[in-house]
């Protein structure tokens, strides 16, 4: 019994033999599959940043288009951050609530009633989601001084981003407002122009 180990199935009827050179065999194989190279790891070795370096997110490609999104620029004022963002948000919003919406095959006296009633949904919305940025800024931005310090991986101090103040959120929102009225007024033109469109 000694080369050999006896064990006992749940049940307790059937014996099970297992030699010890079959345990080394399989431990032998989890060491052979740990010491490969990962594809996944954590960003700059550290495990307790909390972010993952992978392909995709350590790409330049990746890199040079997140930091060129308007909610990244931070060179640009938060009022024209969100004009931008606002008018893309806009003009895509209407297209669901027209062409998706209750009134989509109601055509009224002017013919494109169901249009206009999209059109005013989108605004609405719009309406709603600057409420939303609103109290999202007073909650979140309520200490002028961040708590903590922003530094990068490195050590080295950044400017904090005129955009993470209350001040800054304001203006975004105000320009997201502005912008996704525009968006909006911008979709309804190109509805009533667009020769394909109906």
């Amino acid at each position: 019994m000694s080369a050999a180990i006896a064990c006992k199935s749940f049940a307790g009827k059937a014996l099970v033999k297992a030699t010890p050179t079959s345990r080394i065999a399989r431990s032998a194989r989890v060491v052979v599959r740990a010491e490969k190279d990962q594809v996944v790891t954590p960003i700059n070795g550290d495990p307790f940043i909390g972010m993952l370096e992978t392909p995709v997110t350590s790409s330049p490609l990746v890199a040079n288009y997140l930091s060129s999104l308007p909610a990244y620029r931070t060179g640009v004022s938060p009022l024209l951050r969100g004009v931008e963002i606002g008018l893309a948000h806009g003009f895509l919003i209407v297209g669901p609530f027209i062409k998706l919406g209750p009134l989509r095959d109601f055509a009224g006296e002017s013919g494109n009633a169901g249009i206009i009633a999209g059109c005013l949904s989108g605004a609405g919305l719009v309406l709603i989601l600057t409420m939303c940025l609103s109290m999202y800024g007073q909650v979140t931005f309520q200490n002028e001084v961040p708590s903590v310090g922003v530094k990068t991986l490195s050590g080295r101090s950044v400017a904090q981003d005129a955009l993470q103040t209350s001040e800054g959120w304001q203006n975004f929102a105000a320009g997201w407002t502005v912008g996704g009225l525009s968006g909006v007024a911008w979709g309804y033109v190109c509805t009533q122009i667009l020769p394909y469109y109906q």
